[in-house]
């Protein structure tokens, strides 16, 4: 999050300003991981069996592997996959739940979808799958606040490093493609999904929808977002609407919002 914060400072100010949180964080992370590289190389070095070296199945045994001996940062690697996994990740959800909770009378279906889909499936792909009410909310989600990323161009278009970028989004608050665009509608992907509409899924990408991109299938992110409904009861205090925050391109979850959270007595 800092790293966040500190690049929306510094488009404002002079480029010879540092970083200092980052590279204090960046510092940190180096002391964290530098005992746990230790660790394994004295492992994987005194093995007794030469022949079963102690694989580890993560990034570090990934960035071990890759670098193949040449010297490699891999504590900046680690703040790099936190700030493109963790920061998405946790805006969608909380972004998820606050749209959620100002519609409170799609909650129940919701969670009665997700436990029966659980009840049927488990927390496999099969059991997600079919918690397509809650797939179809979460993409509404992403439609009313797209985000903006970097994209490889597939005809071979090289965009030099450091480019700054930006893809026009303005189809998805498109009323020719969305009706009723500005309204929040957790059924609207849903229903186009039972149209046969294959892209309507939220690990489907269309021209239509560029929330995460287009080209590649995206991670379904409905679990974590499941276990919230079926073990909480979750509401906006009275009294408050939480606001999208809009910065340059980007749009942000209201940084001031609340939910009142309570686990469920029927539980």
């Amino acid at each position: 999050m800092n790293t966040f914060m500190g690049i929306r400072s510094l488009r404002a100010w002079p480029a010879f300003l540092q970083l200092r949180k980052g590279h204090q964080q960046l510092r940190l992370a180096r002391l964290m991981l530098q005992p746990i590289f230790d660790r394994r190389r004295y492992r994987q070095s005194h093995s007794t069996k030469p022949d079963k070296v102690e694989n580890f199945e993560d990034t570090i045994q990934w960035l071990e592997e890759i670098s193949a001996g040449r010297p490699c940062d891999a504590a900046a690697v680690q703040i790099a996959f936190a700030i493109s996994a963790m920061h998405t990740t946790s805006e969608l959800l909380k972004q998820a739940l606050l749209d959620i909770c100002m519609h409170p009378y799609i909650i129940p279906v919701l969670r009665d979808e997700a436990q029966k889909a659980v009840e049927e499936s488990g927390w496999t792909t099969a059991g997600v799958f079919k918690m397509q009410l809650l797939d179809s909310a979460v993409k509404e989600t992403q439609r009313l606040k797209p985000g903006s990323l970097d994209v490889i161009l597939p005809n071979g278009l090289t965009i030099p490093r450091g480019t700054n970028i930006a893809v026009d989004s303005s189809m998805m608050w498109d009323p020719a493609i969305y009706p009723d665009p500005f309204s929040y509608d957790a059924y609207r992907f849903l229903r186009l999904r039972k149209s046969g509409n294959t892209a309507a899924a939220l690990a489907s990408t269309s021209p239509e929808h560029i929330a995460f991109g287009i080209g590649k299938p995206i991670l379904p992110w409905e679990i974590a977002l499941a276990k919230i409904l079926l073990t909480y009861d979750v509401r906006i205090p009275e009294g408050t609407t939480p606001k999208i925050v809009e910065m340059g391109f980007e749009m942000l979850s209201d940084p001031d919002a609340k939910l009142e959270v309570r686990k469920r007595n029927d539980l």
